[in-house]
């Protein structure tokens, strides 16, 4: 196992660059290397924040760009700020509906790693328990509409949850300490921040992947620039599992997440128990995300008739030496972590 090398300073320091300073570009190059650049989030997306420190023995640099929501990374890289994003199940749905046709789906990421905490006292234990409760989700976000999906399935009447906008970060946080809400639907590591601070629970009965899409939660999107390079997308395919293997280790995975995100190690312990990281692409999951596009306003039209012509298994396929069937998720341990 390779030692882990970036600190928290190396990872604001040289290997990421804020949204305000993005350039217009396809790929760059530094000195004597590719500049890869990747939109994402501060969170546990771990294989992604990874990059970084495996990319130069595969024959590129990694630059990482901060951007809050899915959309705002697919936004960037559609229009060449970045070769590539992180992005959610339902973000396919949204390409496809806006007729985007630079951008492809090319990795999963993570399984789980988002979720509903209750505040401690509240209880629940079937969905129908959270009628008449508030409960805090982010507009715009996968977590929402798998916790309605869920909630649904399981038998709650959706109309009679109050759901409370809320953002991410200290004030949900503050929202579910106040009591201003009984619950929220967030992500990892911040529902793990949560229950570790003792302010909220994961209730055992209630896991919004439960739900008939499973618990596929996060992916990585890569333009067509980048994979008209067949050398540069195989190598990226290669050194994405490369990362992806040395996440899989707790420790390494800790160090990882406390230096990228700042939480405590025992947050990031929690959080790597809460999550499967696994390349494989769960092709079923986007389709379905995408019939209810209409539905809960993340698209205009049902587009899952178009998403799967979005997806490009070949930088995979070329890294691994596998089949698109062997590479088509979820992965089996995928719904080993969903609490029933």
């Amino acid at each position: 196992m390779e030692k882990f090398k970036l600190s928290r300073r190396d990872l604001v320091g040289s290997g990421v660059a804020l949204a305000s300073s993005l350039a217009f570009a396809r790929v760059s190059y530094g000195a004597d290397r590719p500049v890869v650049k990747i939109a994402a989030s501060r969170n546990a997306a771990a294989p992604v924040w990874n990059l970084a420190s495996v990319a130069p023995r595969f024959g590129f640099d990694v630059e990482m760009s901060i951007l809050f929501t899915y959309a705002e990374q697919a936004r960037a890289a559609s229009l060449g700020q970045t070769n590539a994003a992180t992005c959610g199940i339902d973000t396919m749905a949204t390409i496809a509906d806006q007729n985007i046709g630079n951008l492809r789906y090319v990795f999963a990421n993570q399984y789980g790693a988002q979720n509903i905490v209750l505040r401690k006292g509240v209880q629940a234990s079937r969905w129908s328990d959270l009628e008449g409760k508030k409960i805090g989700v982010v507009p715009g976000t996968w977590a929402r509409i798998q916790f309605l999906v869920a909630a649904s399935e399981g038998g709650a009447n959706i109309g009679a949850i109050n759901l409370i906008n809320v953002s991410v970060g200290a004030t949900a946080t503050e929202t579910l300490r106040r009591g201003d809400v009984d619950g929220v639907v967030l992500f990892s590591p911040q529902t793990d921040q949560l229950v570790v601070s003792g302010i909220g629970y994961y209730p055992d009965k209630l896991d919004i992947g439960a739900c008939s899409l499973g618990n596929a939660n996060s992916g990585m999107l890569v333009s067509t620039a980048i994979l008209e390079n067949k050398e540069l997308s195989a190598n990226l395919g290669k050194a994405y599992l490369a990362s992806m293997e040395q996440v899989r280790d707790e420790d390494y995975f800790k160090k990882l997440v406390v230096a990228v995100t700042g939480v405590s190690p025992d947050v990031a312990a929690l959080s790597f128990r809460n999550m499967v990281f696994s390349e494989k692409i769960d092709v079923k999951a986007i389709v379905e995300a995408a019939k209810l596009g209409p539905k809960y306003g993340f698209t205009k039209t049902d587009a899952s008739g178009k998403v799967e012509s979005l997806i490009d298994f070949a930088p995979l396929m070329a890294a691994s030496g596998k089949s698109r069937d062997e590479l088509t998720g979820p992965p089996k341990e995928a719904q080993a972590i969903v609490r029933r």
